[in-house]
């Protein structure tokens, strides 16, 4: 029995010294046996690495026979240990890689520099409106020269009358036109904003774009920096007010001036907001009360109200055809009609029987029953020789003949037409 436990123990501590070496062998490729060495000879001294160096040299030098079986097994176990130390290595690795990526990614969110950024974009718009405030002053100086000699003005001349040599007129115009350009491409994005909300009302978005742009120079013109406000914020006012004054313009079939289209817009906005306070539809009275505006500009604006639509418009989705193929032509007249004034000619000529000759001509020349140009009495009179006095007398003596209830009788159907 005791010879068993010995044997036992013999096996067992061949085992543990053989995994031991196999795990020495492995920590020595990857390089981590000399770090383990310093650190254990810094924390326990020379000894204690002297006494496990030898102990794996005695090792070494026994011979120990193994079956094809285990050393298979051991094979494997050192190449599942080599996969495993290189896969946690390249895991390892990239940790790294993404903790640096995460915190230079931080570094830039946290960049102190934004804040600066844009306080040296406001201070720079600011600079860049002032000089298109002085280009805007020259142009209005070369306008009033050429008003006056009518003829364009010369630089020399221009220069002379802005007090400036011709030297520095050129550069500052040179400055003032960079500076709009300068303007015009950092409000880029802004004037794309602003001029998306109009889209669909009948201006394509490069006009709309153009009329912002136009804002831009115009606020440019009137922004005053001393009063603390960013350039961004004051030019919105100006973007939206120039790209509404284009789709007011060109938005309809017809052309609406400025101050009525604005009377349509509170207009609007009060039938609106009273639609939606007093659940109905408010009369003009009401919104004539609520917006100050009187009735006539209501009337008014409200006619033009009215959707205006194209007559090359095709009609429906797949039907090729026009609304001027559908529109009645109001120059020609329809047959009803054109048979219903031949027949009321016919009855008139048929009243004028019971009348002489002399008054059937002039009442024929005076309503124009024969060529639809009725004539002045003055020019009846000097078709006949008399005084248009006495063309009248015989004109009123006429109708009354034929004032009787029979005739009236006889020509009411026509005028219920």
């Amino acid at each position: 029995m005791e010879n068993l436990c010995v044997l036992e123990e013999t096996f067992v501590d061949s085992e543990a010294l053989r995994l031991e070496k196999a795990i020495i062998l492995q920590l020595g490729k990857l390089g981590a046996l000399e770090l383990f060495n310093v650190c254990l000879s810094r924390s326990l001294g020379t000894s204690l690495v002297s006494n496990y160096a030898d102990k794996v040299d005695d090792y070494k030098d026994k011979v120990v026979v193994q079956s094809s079986k285990k050393k298979e097994n051991k094979t494997r176990r050192k190449r599942e240990f080599v996969s495993t130390a290189v896969s946690s290595q390249s895991l390892t690795l990239k940790a790294n890689q993404e903790d640096l990526l995460g915190f230079s990614a931080s570094l830039v969110k946290r960049a102190p520099n934004t804040k600066n950024k844009r306080i040296l974009v406001a201070k720079r718009e600011a600079e860049m409106s002032k000089g298109v405030k002085v280009l805007a002053e020259l142009e209005k100086i070369r306008t009033a020269i050429e008003e006056d000699t009518k003829r364009v003005a010369s630089l020399s001349t221009w220069a002379e009358a802005s007090g400036v040599d011709e030297k520095v007129l050129q550069k500052l115009l040179h400055r003032g036109y960079y500076c709009q350009d300068e303007l015009i491409r950092s409000t880029r994005s802004l004037v794309l904003y602003l001029a998306r909300k109009y889209r669909g009302m009948g201006i394509a978005l490069d006009d709309l774009l153009q009329a912002g742009y136009v804002g831009v120079l115009q606020g440019a013109e009137r922004f005053d920096s001393t009063r603390g406000y960013k350039f961004s914020t004051y030019v919105q006012y100006w973007i939206r007010k120039s790209i509404l004054r284009v789709v007011a313009r060109y938005a309809r079939g017809i052309v609406i001036p400025w101050s009525l289209n604005r009377a349509i817009n509170q207009i609007q906005k009060a039938r609106k907001a009273m639609k939606s306070t007093h659940k109905k539809c408010p009369d003009d009275y009401e919104i004539a009360k609520m917006t100050g505006l009187s009735l006539d500009k209501i009337k008014s604006a409200s006619n033009c109200l009215r959707i205006v639509a194209s007559i090359d418009q095709k009609v429906g989705d797949y039907l090729g055809v026009e609304y001027m193929e559908l529109l009645p032509d109001a120059t020609i007249e329809s047959p009803e009609d054109a048979v219903m004034k031949q027949h009321m000619r016919k009855d008139v000529h048929d009243l004028l029987k019971g009348l002489n000759l002399r008054e059937r001509k002039i009442l024929t020349l005076r309503f124009g029953l024969n060529d639809n140009q009725p004539r002045s009495l003055q020019d009846i009179g000097t078709l006949f020789k008399v005084s248009k006095e006495r063309i009248r007398k015989i004109e009123k003596k006429a109708l009354t003949k034929l004032k009787n209830e029979a005739t009236i009788s006889k020509l009411h159907y026509y005028l219920d037409l």
